[in-house]
């Protein structure tokens, strides 16, 4: 069924470009969570700063100098082999605006159990937004290590769980 209601939303989209409602229940279906976050596990565990940047949103990309070498740090501080993978959301931020723009963002919690301690990875992850697209996926990501101290942050330079241009 979920099939079929994201190709009635691709149709759509493909007819009437601008149509905000529908873009924003598109990227809402494709986009959530349960599809992201064993993509986001995925690239941790093989440490693939590639796939991991590819899911960042434009303002980090835009923003952030040597991004890739950034997301390859982060990765490279979690030690040791990794035995178990979890997340969660643990909270979210939905705006709208009058105009019809609308946007989604969740807060997820990963638990990273190594060979060496659990790394914790807080991360907002803007699931929908209607007006700006290419603003989805990862705006701001952190990681602690076993003992909770801070390793590294990256974050878009505004719209981190709030709204954003």
């Amino acid at each position: 069924m979920q099939k079929i209601v994201v190709g009635i939303l691709a149709f759509l989209l493909m007819l009437f470009p601008n149509w905000k409602s529908v873009r924003f229940q598109y990227l809402t279906i494709t986009n959530n969570t349960s599809i992201a976050a064993p993509k986001i596990i995925d690239a941790v565990k093989r440490k693939d700063a590639a796939a991991l940047e590819a899911m960042m949103c434009l303002n980090i990309k835009t923003n952030i100098p040597d991004l890739r070498g950034e997301v390859g740090r982060l990765l490279d501080a979690i030690d040791g082999d990794m035995t178990e993978a979890t997340w969660e959301s643990s909270g979210s931020y939905q705006g709208a605006q009058q105009d019809g723009r609308r946007l989604t963002q969740v807060i997820l919690s990963f638990h990273f159990n190594t060979s060496t301690g659990t790394y914790f990875m807080g991360m907002t992850w803007e699931t929908a937004n209607n007006f700006k697209a290419d603003e989805v996926g990862i705006r701001g990501i952190g990681l602690l290590d076993p003992d909770g101290a801070v390793l590294l942050i990256i974050n878009a330079t505004e719209g981190v769980g709030n709204w954003h241009n």
